[in-house]
């Protein structure tokens, strides 16, 4: 009997710790659910992150022009979460990430590589555009896309019309006729402008068609960027045939108004540079390149001492800017 009193009091005792260990369990639960659905909304609601993209500038030399716009380039995008190097053509070129070619010899390599996307900088447009046409692989999307160097035609004819009001003849010279000179001929109507053209060939070189467009009807020449025509060696000569008959030269550089042209509506490196990082950081949203195009920001540049010389009576280049500006908006 006594025994039988024990065994139920031993029962009973395990029954009653069954039952707090139940409410103690039931209790743990629903403190511990909370952190667990936050835990779990946490780990299956996060979105990955985006994956970045790598960007490398590939310089066709290491030089003040080229090295002015990396450095520019380098610094904005030191801005942001985008990594980012630079080399030159010698060094292999990466087959992943984005590429900026700068230059022709970068653009051209560039071209030729199995890089998946590219932006092409300070380069022409009829560069560029060669460079599709010679591997047209690179149309394809994200293909190839450019911030040309050249200005759009109408801020050129902005400025003609500016600097000499009442004049109408404008000469070029050419070597090869391009989607460019074929704008220019449609855009001169517009400006009530008459092109007066001569191709420099091997049977009319430089020194000839250059004495025949002068002693034509021109009243100023207007240089496109053609390095066959406009180059190191042959821009004194240019300029001292222009100056001796009293024609202004319409550059399309910096450096060419320093050494004697009257004027010229350009972009420097550093505003190319700001067009290029904001490309990078769509294309690193996106990972889609936009159409190949003109440089957005633009200096103009008057050689006073020539415009003197001519007797010209020109505005300040600060003035033609906003004036050029406002007249495109």
């Amino acid at each position: 009997m006594h025994s039988v009193k024990k065994f139920n009091r031993i029962i009973a005792l395990i029954i009653s710790v069954l039952c707090f260990a139940g409410k103690i369990c039931r209790a743990a639960k629903w403190w511990f659910l909370p952190l667990f659905c936050v835990s779990s909304l946490a780990c299956a609601g996060s979105p990955e992150a985006p994956e970045r993209t790598n960007v490398t500038i590939v310089l066709s030399e290491r030089n003040g022009f080229y090295e002015e716009y990396s450095n520019a380039l380098d610094r904005l995008l030191s801005n942001t979460n985008i990594s980012h190097q630079v080399i030159d053509v010698s060094q292999p070129v990466p087959d992943s990430g984005l590429l900026i070619g700068v230059g022709i010899k970068a653009a051209t390599e560039l071209a030729a590589s199995k890089a998946p996307a590219v932006i092409n900088v300070l380069l022409t447009k009829t560069s560029h555009e060669k460079l599709l046409h010679d591997f047209p692989a690179r149309i394809t999307s994200p293909g190839m896309t450019a911030i040309y160097l050249n200005q759009p035609v109408q801020r050129q004819l902005h400025l003609i019309t500016a600097v000499m009001p009442g004049k109408r003849n404008v000469g070029i010279l050419y070597t090869n006729v391009s989607k460019e000179l074929d704008e220019i001929h449609q855009k001169l109507k517009d400006y009530s402008l008459k092109l007066q053209e001569q191709k420099v060939d091997q049977t009319q070189t430089l020194p000839i068609a250059l004495q025949e467009l002068l002693l034509g009807r021109s009243e100023m020449l207007l240089a496109l960027p053609d390095a066959e025509i406009y180059n190191d060696s042959t821009i004194r000569n240019i300029l001292l045939a222009t100056y001796r008959r009293g024609i202004p030269l319409i550059g399309y550089s910096a450096g060419y108004v320093k050494a004697g042209a009257l004027c010229a509506v350009f972009s420097t490196p550093a505003q190319i540079a700001t067009q290029t990082a904001k490309l990078i950081v769509k294309f690193n949203e996106t990972h889609i390149l936009p159409p190949a195009q003109y440089p957005r920001e633009f200096e103009v540049m008057v050689n006073t001492q020539v415009a003197a010389s001519l007797g010209l009576q020109v505005e300040d280049a600060e003035a033609l800017h906003d004036e050029i500006e406002q007249a495109l908006k």
